[in-house]
């Protein structure tokens, strides 16, 4: 991106003021190929290519419209009036060549062009502003959005302190929470999300790092008949059991280590997140496989029991992963170390 935003430079120098910005320029230099990271930077090609009559002051229109889904709404925050704002988006459904917006089941949605230029957007423009105001990187003083990818259990844990954090250190940074699924990792290479936090190894070339140890304790309610402080395989392979998804019919880091082996659980209840599970064990004669840190919290404000799990289910190493475009960018990687102090604090020790 640094290299982009040089290469932008150099192009914008060369283009009299009194000519208006081709927005494709613009919008070109973060389309990244989704295996390799490295943008397509052909900026002269782009130029002589067409719309010469788009200028660089529809970029911020075009960011508000995709964002508000609204023609009223987003003239108000750029400060247009509303048909001076509906002639702006004439003007870039024309320019783009889309729609951008379309109405369905009685409201405005993106179209995919759009979902995509909002996500470059999001990217490009406040790389922009700092290029033009020529000032480093500063946590205190950016606006700008990181969107992650979490389970419920990073979600409960790191949210609070790391929300803590950011008041304190970037208060104007926007965090966009998504929920961890099998597509994640796809999310990352595509530059749906900025960063994932995740169990599961990451594929190449994504970039890991370690946040933390954790192992698997077994949750039942205070009700439970069985009355002692272990389970034994046999034991543990006898209960019926709430299942958290991660992958399709399994909790994958449970699931999967016993199936190795050669067994199999019994199945009673199947969740997409560990609260709700948590939440279902009282009154029942369920089992949760829960992480250990996430059922510390849970012991105080449910009805619910600590039971240590079978040796036969390992613990797991909980990371956050990210796209090789990212390493060096200066908002991601500060993000990366703020995410990473966070943890070092918080959960350096084991339960």
């Amino acid at each position: 991106m640094r290299h982009a935003l040089l290469e932008l430079a150099v192009c914008i120098r060369c283009i009299p003021l009194t000519r208006p910005f081709p927005v494709a320029c613009l919008l070109g230099l973060t389309r990244i190929h989704p295996r390799s990271g490295s943008g397509i930077v052909r900026i002269a090609g782009m130029c002589a290519m067409h719309l010469q009559s788009v200028d660089l002051n529809l970029l911020l229109p075009l960011q508000a419209l995709l964002e508000e889904r609204n023609v009223t709404r987003a003239g108000k925050r750029v400060h247009l009036s509303q048909s001076a704002m509906s002639r702006a988006f004439e003007r870039l459904r024309e320019t783009l060549g889309d729609e951008l917006l379309i109405r369905s089941e009685g409201r405005y949605r993106l179209t995919a062009r759009g979902i995509t230029l909002l996500r470059e957007l999001d990217l490009l423009l406040p790389r922009l502003e700092a290029l033009w105001s020529g000032e480093a990187f500063s946590p205190r003083v950016t606006t700008s959005k990181v969107r992650l990818a979490m389970t419920d259990m990073a979600a409960a844990l790191l949210l609070p302190p790391l929300t803590r954090d950011l008041a304190r250190t970037a208060p104007g940074l926007r965090l966009q929470i998504v929920s961890w699924h099998e597509q994640s990792y796809e999310d990352l290479m595509t530059g749906r999300v900025d960063l994932v936090f995740s169990p599961l190894a990451a594929p190449s070339p994504l970039h890991m790092e370690l946040l933390f140890d954790e192992r698997f304790v077994c949750l039942i309610g205070q009700a439970h008949p069985f009355g002692g402080n272990a389970f034994l395989l046999k034991q543990y392979l006898g209960q019926s059991h709430i299942a958290v998804e991660t992958q399709t019919g399994q909790q994958t880091l449970v699931d999967r280590p016993l199936a190795e082996a050669g067994y199999r659980r019994k199945i009673g209840l199947e969740v997409p997140f560990f609260i709700p599970g948590v939440m279902a064990l009282e009154n029942t004669e369920l089992v949760l496989t829960c992480p250990q840190r996430l059922a510390k919290q849970m012991l105080s404000r449910f009805r619910v029991r600590r039971v240590k799990s079978p040796a036969e289910i390992p613990g797991f190493r909980y990371s956050m992963i990210w796209h090789p475009r990212l390493h060096e960018e200066e908002l991601h990687a500060w993000f990366r170390r703020l995410a990473q102090q966070t943890c070092n604090v918080h959960f350096s020790s084991s339960v």
